[in-house]
């Protein structure tokens, strides 16, 4: 086995230490996936166990096929195939095709998605009579999952007490109808596997005899069923071996328990614990900041990352003007660092919030710089972006059928597909549009009930479209927002989705308050047309593009250059908890978040904020996040250009720096800016780096001397 040579120490001590229960905390870029792989590579070529008394748990299911492939090529077993390595979900579904008739089932039941569960879920409320706009599906749909994440039957509820009748009614009655129509839904899947085991003794022990050795990677994303599955099948061998990163838990949102990672040796107290401290990703420099920023967090296991890589750059720092500023920040360095030879996939540039990304998205595409925006759609093609464009269209032409029928149900108002198809086929029969054949004939055409439903939709449409006609674009979407009650919709949900829409809509707002700013024709139709335009792309590159993210979509990620971005506090760390415990808990898990952002970057790390913000389309000043704060100067260059070839920066810096301290601007000049018009300088500071100036439209702004680009013309 002359692949052990590859391993250091710490790595080789985990894959040989196969016996008992093993936690491996494995930093950031430490090989945590290769000691996985090596591990049962190991167990099989000893002879210890056979493929099928191997049981290994990934997260997703690429990442088990790409275990699989590196497996295969270590060892020379026949029976390859009989080893389970699979996620949580594929080896629950597969004992309950094997098992599901001893609670109830029938062997070959059918699996519900998310599509399905909604479409049952519409079914139990028309049962019980709930109306959905009293009630949020979605909100019941998670309530329901978090449920059965953590084992809590629709008896336990009742028991208990706390919960909301009807969430416990519709919850007793979607459960009833999944089993007559011999269904799981995917939270089912591990919690029927546990109550198969608990409620029948033999069949667990079958299991349990079964699975000799048990390895789980990304152990710190497990939940509450998770956890206790795999606490079940390990108690006759006690070979579990848990591979993850307590540093790195950042899912809560989603009923991930970063406790069954910091109790693992509670569980299981003759435990194991080898550090994977060994950094191959990032310079020093990096790991030594990730190291200060974690190190704040009390709930964690201490560790501390090294590498033997370079000392390398210092992490950059931009303090930019506002978000505008920031993004051409970005997208100016994007380019010189392309031209300097970095390809643009080996960028990232992250944020906290999908909202983030539309200022990013408008100026790369300024400097014709090729982008992908990563595990979400674009800013306008988002669902409720485009719901809010769809009433701004029908305020300027209320016979846009497309956009009438996108919105006549949303948020939901009780008009169903049914009668949407009906006054298609009525509209296409009149040859009139929908808007006219519901002012016009829905009398005539809808049933009682039907028809105030409709009329109400066309009172709105007409009550926002009179009040629309003397309001700036600003203040007609937050018309819209208010009348429509969408934002209300989104706000008093709780669910982690609907709170990122609402961001997204409070950005849109920002976007067209610089619209007002920078466009003489201010009207709410070239708002819209220059949306349409921001459409057009160029196609010519579809490999090679710069990636934008959150930081959440990162996770697992790595890249050259990292620009973290949006280092504000109420932004990043972002906290909407009010109770003082809730939002430590919280605090811990922005630095957390803050910690990957962190350890994406191998070669150059650069943190931007902004001073100001225009958070619902008006500027607020920023305080820059207690994050930053955390990492020692000695690791930060503060920068006022942007970047350049970055290995030669600190001479581009200084250089910068010379120019701007010879400037011969003084207070009373009167300047002109390319983009506030003219102006007069107010002051000027010490350093000379900053210059605050009163122009004559949009007032006082405090600017980068060095960016700014003023021309004195008085």
């Amino acid at each position: 086995m002359e692949w052990l040579k590859e391993l250091n120490q710490q790595q080789l001590e985990a894959v040989l230490s196969t016996e008992g229960p093993l936690l491996v905390l494995a930093g950031a870029g430490s090989g945590k996936t290769r000691v996985i792989t090596y591990r049962i590579a190991y167990i099989l070529n000893m002879g210890l166990a056979k493929p099928s008394n191997i049981l290994a748990i990934t997260f997703t299911n690429k990442a088990a096929d790409e275990m699989k492939e590196r497996i295969k090529r270590l060892v020379s077993v026949e029976s390859f195939s009989e080893m389970w390595v699979s996620t949580f979900h594929s080896a629950c579904a597969r004992i309950l095709r094997m098992e599901a008739h001893n609670i109830g089932f029938s062997n070959n039941f059918i699996i519900f998605d998310m599509q399905d569960r909604h479409q049952l879920l519409k079914e139990c409320f028309e049962r019980l009579n709930i109306d959905e706009d009293r009630l949020e599906l979605r909100y019941v749909s998670r309530q329901i999952s978090n449920f059965k994440n953590m084992l809590i039957s629709p008896s336990d509820i009742y028991k208990e007490g706390k919960t909301d009748p009807r969430v416990a009614e519709i919850y007793k009655l979607y459960n009833k109808l999944l089993k007559e129509y011999n269904a799981f839904d995917f939270d089912d899947l591990l919690y029927y596997t546990i109550m198969l085991f608990r409620t029948n003794p033999d069949i667990l022990e079958k299991y349990q005899q079964k699975f000799r050795y048990i390895l789980v990677d990304e152990y710190q994303d497990t939940n509450y069923a998770q956890f206790y599955l795999i606490y079940l099948l390990a108690q006759k061998h006690r070979n579990i071996c848990v591979v993850g990163d307590d540093d790195q838990s950042i899912y809560s949102f989603r009923g991930a328990n970063v406790r069954n990672i910091l109790e693992f040796e509670k569980v299981f107290n003759d435990a194991k614990v080898i550090k994977l401290e060994k950094n191959y990703r990032s310079t020093k420099t990096i790991l030594s900041a990730a190291n200060e920023v974690i190190k704040n967090n009390i709930h964690r296991k201490p560790k501390r990352l090294w590498t033997e890589n370079s000392e390398g750059e210092k992490i950059y720092l931009y303090p930019a003007f506002d978000e505008v500023d920031e993004a051409n920040f970005v997208s100016m360095s994007i380019k010189n660092l392309i031209q300097s030879g970095i390809k643009p996939s080996e960028i990232g540039v992250l944020y906290r919030t999908n909202a983030q990304s539309l200022n990013f998205e408008n100026a790369l595409s300024a400097h014709a710089i090729p982008y992908k925006v990563v595990g979400s759609l674009r800013f306008f093609e988002r669902k409720e972006v485009k719901d809010i464009l769809a009433y701004l269209r029908l305020i300027v032409n209320p016979h846009d059928n497309l956009s009438l029928f996108r919105v006549i149900n949303v948020p939901k108002r009780g008009i169903g597909p049914s009668t949407v198809e009906k006054i298609k086929v009525l509209s296409d029969e009149y040859g009139i549009s929908a808007y006219s054949l519901l002012k016009e004939r829905g009398v005539l055409e809808f049933d009682r009930r039907t028809y105030f439903k409709l009329n109400e939709f066309v009172s709105l449409l007409e009550d926002i479209r009179t009040e629309a006609e003397t309001k700036s674009v600003v203040e007609v979407i937050k018309l819209v927002l208010d009348k429509t009650k969408y934002m209300e919709t989104l706000l008093s949900s709780k669910n982690e989705e609907d709170f990122q829409r609402a961001k997204n809509l409070e950005q849109l707002i920002s976007a067209a308050a610089m619209f007002e700013e920078e466009n003489e024709d201010k009207s709410l139709q070239n708002f819209l047309n220059s949306i349409a335009l921001s459409f057009e792309e160029d196609d010519a590159q579809k490999e090679d593009k710069v990636m934008l993210m959150t930081v959440h979509a990162a996770k697992g990620l790595e890249f050259d250059v990292v620009f973290l971005t949006g280092l504000e506090e109420g932004l990043f760390p972002l906290l909407r908890a009010e109770d003082t415990i809730e939002m430590e808990e919280e605090l811990e898990e922005e630095r957390r978040l803050c910690y990957v952002a962190i350890t994406r970057a191998k070669k150059f790390l650069v943190l931007t904020y902004a001073n100001n913000r225009r958070v619902f389309g008006r500027f607020s000043s920023r305080q820059r996040s207690c994050f930053v704060d955390e990492i020692p100067a000695k690791y930060i260059q503060q920068i006022y250009t942007p970047l350049r070839n970055v290995n030669s920066f600190d001479t581009q810096l200084n250089k910068s720096q010379q120019n701007s301290t010879k400037t011969t601007l003084a207070v009373g000049d009167i300047i002109q800016h390319n983009k506030f018009g003219i102006g007069k300088i107010l002051s000027l500071s010490e350093d000379l780096n900053e210059v605050l100036v009163d122009f004559e439209k949009y007032g006082q702004k405090r600017l980068l001397l060095s960016y700014a680009n003023l021309k004195k013309i008085g």
